[in-house]
């Protein structure tokens, strides 16, 4: 499966860390844009399925340019911002330029080093070396577990944030009213 939902779960756990500095929608849409490639490639039958962009590099590049592309979409249809601008502040870090190029950022970069785990045409930090140090660092049941405990702990903890932030305005306010922006 060339685009993995897995990956998706460390992402959930950043974003419960830093909820108002991180767009977990950068972050996924990193990945797949990332796994793309792969996808290609096995379309085209072409061995590695791996290449520049499952790179640290490539693949840094690809999330900084994914974060780029989605604020300038955000910036580009006024709509989003009105619909997401009175909400929650970790919500608001979906669309915000910072949450957006730092989610892309971070789901770039994270793509090879969880991929280098189990891919062994993988070549994480080319061109400095076209050896994998991190195949087999883990088993693949391990890895996927792992990033499913990640995911789990995160949505448990972005649970218990918006349960607190409830009776919070935009503002930070608490007990103000939240705004209704919903038309």
């Amino acid at each position: 499966m060339p685009i993995t939902p897995f990956h998706f779960g460390p992402g959930l756990a950043v974003k419960a860390v830093v909820p108002r500095s991180f767009s977990w929608s950068a972050f996924v849409a990193a990945q797949v844009i990332i796994d793309c490639e792969t996808l290609y490639y096995i379309l085209t039958r072409q061995y590695p399925l791996h290449r520049e962009m499952h790179t640290l590099i490539g693949a840094t590049a690809a999330g900084l340019a994914t974060g780029c592309l989605l604020t300038a979409i955000v910036r580009g249809v006024p709509r989003i911002d009105e619909w997401i601008g009175g909400r929650a502040r970790s919500i608001r870090s979906e669309i915000s330029t910072r949450g957006l190029v730092i989610g892309g950022l971070i789901g770039g970069a994270s793509h090879p080093l969880l991929d280098g785990m189990m891919h062994p045409d993988i070549r994480p930090f080319a061109p400095w070396t076209d050896s994998n140090p991190l195949l087999g660092v883990i088993g693949l049941g391990t890895l996927h577990l792992g990033c499913m405990i990640a995911g789990m702990a995160g949505v448990a903890l972005l649970w218990m944030r918006s349960s607190r932030e409830d009776g919070e305005s935009a503002d930070g306010r608490a007990g103000a009213p939240m705004r209704n922006t919903l038309r």
